[in-house]
């Protein structure tokens, strides 16, 4: 036991290390052949990513209100990133430049969301997204005749 506990927090540390050098946005490569341990030592858990040519994808969390470092294996290297941040400043930059995509995306994932909790069938979250995204219509038409009368 104590042997695993030691492995596990001199993983957690080496990460750590990684996690400090890094920025928002930067990326870090980690050659295998320097037998840096492995994510899963650490307590990295796997993750869904779209492939191109990674062996697996891993987050590993740190503290609370931390960005996760995410790491890509592939045969010879780690490729290391921390793009926890910089997913929420581009969603909010996007947002702001088209609020009325916005506005429909954001409904239908709510309906999809609502849908999907009422049926517990993923039916339901289709029919909840068609929902959100008929909500939207309507409030953008209001919104639109709102303006128009206001300055028209």
């Amino acid at each position: 036991m104590t042997t695993e506990w030691n492995t596990q927090t001199r993983a957690l540390q080496a990460w750590k290390s990684v996690h400090k050098r890094l920025q928002t946005g930067e990326c870090m490569t980690i050659p295998k052949v320097l037998a840096f341990p492995h994510p899963r030592e650490a307590g990295a858990r796997p993750t869904v990513t779209w492939p191109v040519g990674q062996i697996a994808d891993y987050a590993l969390d740190f503290e609370r209100g931390v960005a996760p470092l995410l790491v890509r294996e592939f045969t010879d290297r780690f490729d290391v990133a921390l793009m926890g941040i910089r997913l929420a400043e581009r969603t909010l930059a996007l947002a702001e430049a088209n609020p009325a995509a916005a506005l429909f995306v954001g409904s239908g994932l709510v309906g999809a969301a609502i849908g999907a909790a009422v049926t517990r069938q993923s039916n339901g979250a289709l029919l909840g997204a068609g929902v959100g995204i008929l909500v939207a219509i309507l409030l953008n038409a209001h919104m639109s005749q709102a303006v128009r009368s206001e300055y028209g």
